[in-house]
């Protein structure tokens, strides 16, 4: 009987790719007209101009700004198309002011990437908030606070180069350390516990004592 059931089961499951192939193509060809429409417009090379002229050409400024445009843009599409987008319109600006190719395309990913646990979209948070049977906003929000250091981590790639594995082997072992310390000591000092409840003013010493270690290879 079993075995009489099997080729039915192969049969009914397939619909289910059929059906998913369209909002499929245009999931992943969203990004693809995207790229066609700044090519042709030349939306590309005006992006990259206006962002020059908005920041002044400021480091701090263009980080900051480019930063939040990455998850803005970043908000519901797949992570190659996300990547692909922040290329083309904001990565010609980062190199523009000086900053490292590999930097500036790692800087994007990140943060293009960071809109699947950053609300209101949080499509990561959407799923575990599914498993787990909680609120969706409450599950996003901790996900924010718990994956704080992805916030952080992308501009370690553009101040401190041996966290790209650039330089001498001893920088990039001692960039390495001082920032998954720093990761482990802010992430108890923001969840606030280890072991047991930590006290407040423990947690503000930890979250302080992990910024400090972060800031370390940004300053050497």
């Amino acid at each position: 009987m079993q075995l009489g059931r099997l080729p039915r089961l192969k049969v009914a499951a397939l619909p289910t790719p059929l059906e998913e192939a369209p909002s499929l193509s245009a999931y992943l060809g969203g990004p693809r007209l995207m790229i066609k429409r700044d090519d042709i417009t030349g939306l590309a090379f005006g992006m990259t101009l206006q962002l020059l002229a908005a920041t002044g050409e400021s480091l701090p400024l263009m980080l900051a700004l480019t930063a939040a445009i990455a998850i803005v843009l970043g908000l519901g599409l797949p992570t190659v198309g996300v990547y692909i987008i922040m290329a083309t319109l904001i990565a010609p600006a980062l190199v523009k002011i000086g900053i490292a190719p590999m930097a500036a395309h790692m800087f994007l990913l990140y943060f293009g990437v960071m809109s699947m646990v950053t609300p209101p979209v949080a499509l990561s948070a959407f799923a575990a908030a599914n498993i787990a049977g909680s609120d969706v906003d409450k599950t996003g929000w901790t996900a924010t606070r718990i994956g704080w250091a992805a916030y952080i981590v992308p501009f370690l790639f553009v101040l401190s180069p041996p966290m790209l594995m650039q330089g001498a082997p001893l920088a990039i072992a001692g960039a390495t350390l001082a920032a998954a310390l720093g990761i482990w000591l802010g992430t108890l000092g923001l969840v606030g516990h280890y072991n047991a409840p930590l006290a407040p003013a423990r947690r503000a010493l930890l979250l302080a004592a992990g910024l400090a270690c972060l800031a370390l290879p940004a300053l050497a």
